[in-house]
């Protein structure tokens, strides 16, 4: 009996330690994600790829994903050893012939999803933008709602991301932004800011928040809310600046 409840204690002591270890590893996986898909945009590695082409609003598709957000913070993210979707470095194995050569490498490549970088100084964040709201791409960055305009342009361009748990992460803070704030888009070798003019909390199929005009380039900052168990959606609406 004695051995059996030394037992036990040990395995109690292990799964304590990993509970106390998940936010930890879930907020360095993240950042690792963060960090490599901004350096691979800012060594222009995806500078001149063309965008896929916008397909019909995955708005309501959000609705889907923001429901198991908790389930992405409470789940263990595990190494995504087998992902061979563009994302990972390639490097060509040695060739062996009858006189010796140097191993070739092939050039780095990234997931051609990512588009660009938002950066709200106010709050800390810099992130990168992948084309597409899917759980994927939210699970890495921010991304364009599919359907919505592109930048630049006269319309109404929405980019959509999580909330994390852990302070900072994702856009764990877009709470605290006002109106007068600023917000960078870096997409296409051009860098876009626009001037928050407006916050609202929202119902979930609330899409007219996407809606466009005829004179104005909006853009509109989807995330749901509250961080956690969230029922509604945090939307930031800006303007770009002249």
């Amino acid at each position: 009996m004695t051995k059996w409840k030394k037992w036990l204690s040990t395995l109690l002591i292990i799964a304590g330690i990993g509970i106390m270890a998940f936010p930890i590893g879930n907020k360095l996986y993240i950042n690792y994600w963060n960090q490599r898909l901004l350096a691979a945009y800012d060594n222009e590695l995806m500078l001149n790829e063309e965008a896929p082409p916008m397909a019909e609003s995955d708005f309501l598709a959000l609705q889907a994903i923001y429901e198991n957000n908790d389930a992405l913070n409470e789940t263990s993210n595990e190494a995504e050893t087998t992902e061979v979707e563009n994302v990972e470095n390639t490097t060509e194995s040695t060739t062996v012939v009858e006189t010796t050569e140097a191993a070739t490498e092939k050039p780095k490549t990234v997931d051609k999803s990512v588009i660009g970088k938002i950066k709200i100084s106010k709050i800390d964040l810099i992130m990168p933008v992948l084309m597409g709201a899917t759980e994927k791409n939210l699970n890495r960055g921010a991304a364009v709602i599919s359907g919505t305009s592109d930048f630049g342009v006269i319309g109404n361009v929405g980019i959509a991301g999580h909330r994390g748990r852990s302070y900072g992460i994702f856009f764990n803070r877009l709470d605290e932004i006002e109106q007068g704030d600023i917000i960078e888009v870096t997409t296409n070798n051009t860098v876009y800011k626009y001037t928050v003019y407006e916050t609202l909390i929202v119902e979930p199929t609330e899409v007219s928040v996407l809606y466009r005009n005829d004179k104005d380039k909006i853009l509109t900052l989807v995330t749901c809310d509250p961080v956690k168990n969230p029922t509604h959606r945090l939307i930031i609406h800006a303007l770009q600046n002249p």
